[in-house]
């Protein structure tokens, strides 16, 4: 990395490991809650077997919005387009439950498969059918 900077003149930011500290607590949530993983793509209890099926429900418009915590910064437009498919629905959902507010084009976004190397995958489908 050194060796970079010192190539391109100028310093780069490094994130190294920081996705961990959102992954491993949700996690360990849904095992502590639901049981242990089956495979890369199961969990065992009640909440995992419902999430393969997640995106069959419709979304409720008239769900009670959740004002824990501060609120998630705003981004702007341009910058929530550049993200891909997860992040941008999990972005646009995690704003949609705390303002109480669904915009009517976050249902017709697609949610990717379940994988636990992929746990933002998982959390939109807990929020999307939540």
């Amino acid at each position: 990395m050194r060796k970079l900077d010192l190539h391109l003149g100028r310093k780069l930011v490094r994130l190294v490991g920081n996705v961990h500290t959102g992954v491993l607590p949700l996690r360990h949530l849904i095992v502590g809650l639901d049981g242990p993983t089956l495979s890369d793509k199961k969990i065992s209890g009640p909440i995992g077997k419902l999430l393969d099926s997640a995106t069959d429900f419709e979304i409720n418009p008239n769900f009670t919005h959740i004002s824990v915590g501060p609120p998630p910064n705003k981004l702007p437009e341009k910058f929530i387009q550049d993200l891909s498919t997860d992040q941008h629905y999990g972005y646009k959902i995690v704003c949609a439950v705390r303002d109480g507010v669904l915009p009517v084009r976050l249902a017709l976004l697609e949610i990717g498969p379940v994988n636990h190397s992929r746990w933002l995958t998982t959390a939109n489908r807990l929020l999307g059918f939540g």
